[in-house]
C-alpha cells in the first residue's frame, strides 16, 4: 500500500498550510518559516503569503520534493524582492532582533570583534 503522505496531488494548483507540508516532510513548521524568512524560499519552494500572514505552499512542489525531484530555485530577483519587502518596514522587525542588529553594527563600526 502506498503511503498517503507521498501520493501525488490530484488537485492541480492545490495549496497546503505550513503545518501540513511539515507533517508530510516529517519536520517542524518553524523550519519552513525560518527558511522562508532567511532565504525567501524553503528548499526552492516559494509560498503564497495571505493577508493574515499565513503561508500556503504548492502541494505539487511538496510532493515532488518527497519523491526526490528537484524544485526550481527562485531567481535572484525574487529573493531580492523578498529582502526588500522585509527591509521596507523596520517596525515589523521584532525589538530583540532590531537591538541585535544595532549592536552588531556598532561593534563593526568601532572595529570590535573583527
Amino acid at each position: 500500500m502506498k503511503d498517503a503522505n507521498t501520493a501525488p496531488s490530484i488537485r492541480p494548483g492545490a495549496k497546503i498550510t505550513t503545518e501540513e507540508g511539515a507533517e508530510r516532510m516529517r519536520n517542524q513548521p518553524q523550519t519552513w518559516r525560518a527558511g522562508y524568512c532567511r532565504n525567501g524560499h524553503y528548499l526552492g519552494m516559494v509560498p503564497v503569503k495571505l493577508a493574515n500572514n499565513h503561508l500556503l505552499w504548492d502541494e505539487a512542489e511538496v510532493d515532488a520534493l518527497i519523491a526526490g525531484k528537484a524544485v526550481k530555485i527562485p531567481d535572484a530577483a525574487q529573493i531580492d524582492a523578498h529582502a526588500a519587502r522585509k527591509a521596507a518596514n523596520a517596525l515589523k522587525v521584532p525589538a530583540h532582533i532590531r537591538a541585535k542588529a544595532e549592536a552588531k553594527a556598532k561593534r563593526l563600526a568601532t572595529g570590535e570583534g573583527a
